[in-house]
């Protein structure tokens, strides 16, 4: 999927989403911010809307694949 600034415009406001409203903690720094965007953004196939469900099913994965470094 060819990704725009918009894409990852929104990716980062659901990142902010994630963090103040559902986890009520701080968002980790912009590193972990922008390799989530890009993590999203490279799960995200064509035809698959970055919509908020989306975005948040990728956090748990997101997670675990930061675990295998």
């Amino acid at each position: 999927m060819m990704t725009t600034k918009k894409d990852e415009v929104v990716v980062e406001d659901y990142w902010a989403k994630i963090f103040a409203l559902h986890i009520g903690c701080p968002c980790p720094s912009d590193r972990v911010k922008q390799k989530f965007i890009h993590y999203v953004l490279a799960n995200c196939i064509d035809g698959t809307h970055l919509t908020e469900d989306f975005v948040f099913s990728q956090f748990p994965e997101f997670i675990n694949y930061l675990a295998e470094f």
